[in-house]
């Protein structure tokens, strides 16, 4: 029998879509209150002490999230702190070289594309002026969304997404991903490393070779950015490395690879719900990105 709840059923894809939308909400209500603090009470927005509280806010909120997970039935097992193979960290640090300096090229092309259609984009340039603000950039927006973001989505959500095939995972857990970030400048890029970050974590069975790519991921943007803003990041060598070792590594694991994924089996209920109950419980959190995603675009 199909229910939306079952008591002794460990954590299922209501709880799991929820997660989802719980995790676009919470740092909207955080955000409302130090907003709030820094409009009336110091009335400035715009310095670098906003964004930063801004930033730590926000993962404030993914934690308390987690926290929520945790305390579910089986919930702790949904963040797939499972052991791995090493040649998974490996393989993503291929893919995460290929993704950054070969189909990172193709977010560029996107967001130009939309400039060239007159529509507004905005992007994203953490503050990182002086090393203290890189450091402290290395930690809010290198570090720790790296752990929080991977073990919410590559694990609470994509936990949801059980009873799909791999593909029809891996493509709606990036398709997810995307939407989280609400910004047309990042809409290609998430779209690709949600995409690959959710097929490690099923080919592994762990979170721990994601949030090991995403962390290189990150890190890698801010260092470039602090130490060669004028860069070029992409030309004909970079592109072609970067293409190889991503089609090489991508292969394997979607081809090659054929290891299933032991935390969604052992966690499987006998009768699993059915999948429409994750898009109930994840749409108010859908229907917000895309709103966001759209006002952003309005400029």
């Amino acid at each position: 029998m199909n229910t939306i709840y079952r008591k002794n059923e460990d954590f299922n894809t209501a709880e799991s879509g929820l997660s989802f939308t719980l995790t676009i909400v919470c740092p909207y209500a955080l955000m409302l209150i130090v907003t709030a603090v820094f409009q009336f009470g110091l009335n400035d927005t715009s310095s670098a002490l906003f964004r930063y509280i801004s930033y730590f806010e926000t993962q404030i909120s993914y934690l308390a999230v987690a926290a929520f997970i945790a305390k579910q039935k089986g919930g702790l097992r949904v963040f797939r702190a499972e052991k791995f193979h090493w040649k998974y960290v490996f393989l993503g640090l291929a893919l995460s070289y290929g993704m950054l300096f070969g189909l990172g090229y193709l977010n560029e092309l996107f967001v130009g594309a939309l400039e060239n259609a007159g529509l507004h984009v905005n992007g994203v340039a953490p503050p990182l002026d002086g090393a203290g603000q890189f450091a402290l950039s290395l930690v809010l927006i290198g570090l720790m969304p790296a752990i929080c973001e991977e073990t919410l989505f590559r694990g609470a959500v994509l936990r949801g997404t059980a009873y799909m095939n791999v593909w029809a995972a891996m493509a709606l857990n990036g398709l997810m991903f995307s939407l989280f970030h609400q910004n047309p400048a990042q809409t290609v890029y998430p779209f690709l490393t949600g995409c690959v970050f959710a097929l490690v974590a099923l080919r592994s069975g762990s979170v721990f070779p994601s949030v090991i790519m995403h962390a290189v991921n990150n890190v890698a943007i801010l260092c470039i950015s602090y130490f060669a803003p004028q860069a070029q990041v992409y030309n004909a060598a970079t592109l072609a490395t970067g293409l190889v070792l991503f089609a090489a590594a991508f292969a394997y694991l979607a081809f090659f690879d054929k290891s299933k994924d032991p935390a969604a089996v052992r966690f499987a209920p006998a009768q699993p719900l059915h999948g429409k109950y994750f898009f109930y419980f994840a749409a108010v959190g859908l229907v917000l990105c895309v709103v966001s995603w759209i006002v952003s675009l309005a400029g």
